[in-house]
């Protein structure tokens, strides 16, 4: 059960899979999950709600990860932003730490090193 403080995380990947994985993974760790499959949902959800991080994939059906943070960065630039993809090109991963992304991690995840991670993030804010 998750806490009413728990931290909250938007996941956004356009894989359905990803996102219940995300969801159960990181519930698992305390945190409590919201997950979408679009760029457009997102932002809703972001315009109507607090997050203390975000998780985006980079390909999503209605545009990419790096717009989301973008749009993210131009609303709050203090919230940490972990950018997961299967596209590991070092110009993807510099263009995420560019535009705002704290960590960019390759798909497949290695599940405990990316609630490791959130867990480190989170903790340093």
């Amino acid at each position: 059960m998750v806490s009413s403080t728990a931290k909250r995380i938007l996941c956004v990947d356009d894989s359905k899979d990803n996102c219940e994985l995300y969801d159960f993974i990181l519930s698992q760790a305390g945190y409590d999950v919201e997950s979408m499959q679009s760029l457009s949902a997102a932002l809703q959800l972001i315009n109507s709600n607090k997050f203390d991080l975000y998780l985006f994939d980079i390909s999503l059906v209605d545009g990419t990860g790096l717009e989301l943070l973008e749009k993210v960065r131009a609303i709050d630039s203090s919230i940490p932003v972990i950018i997961c993809s299967a596209d590991t090109r070092d110009s993807i991963q510099e263009e995420a730490k560019q535009a705002g992304a704290q960590v960019f991690l390759n798909k497949p995840i290695d599940v405990d090193f990316l609630v490791e991670t959130i867990t480190q993030l989170l903790n340093s804010i």
